[in-house]
């Protein structure tokens, strides 16, 4: 078999959505999203400013997800590449942090949705 196709082939499910690693550490980074403080564990994964911090308009909401985005492709890439750096502790985390400030600004759109529908 050569490279290219050893490279392109899947598993016998032809998808990559059961893989081990969801298994394992999907329910971690469920747990870690519930026990998320955002004031305690935010600046331990960023370097933010305590008034990003703070900020809980939707727009503030936003930055700080795409700042939580940017960290984890960041932290995805030091762990395929097997990079010295990478850190599992941080990686699970940025994902339980992410979870959680997902949840929330979604929590946040559809109350205003329901608030203007009215």
């Amino acid at each position: 078999m050569s490279g290219e196709d050893h490279r392109h082939r899947r598993t016998h499910s032809g998808s990559r959505a059961g893989s081990t690693a969801k298994h394992i550490f999907g329910p971690m980074a469920a747990a870690g999203a519930a026990a998320y403080v955002r004031s305690r564990d935010l600046p331990r994964l960023l370097a933010l400013w305590p008034y990003e911090i703070g900020d809980r308009t939707p727009a503030g909401a936003q930055r700080v997800l795409a700042k939580l985005r940017r960290a984890l492709r960041a932290e995805r890439r030091r762990a395929r590449a097997n990079h010295w750096s990478y850190d599992l502790n941080r990686h699970l985390g940025l994902l339980s942090a992410y979870r959680e400030s997902w949840r929330r600004s979604m929590g946040r759109a559809r109350n205003s949705a329901v608030l203007h529908a009215r």
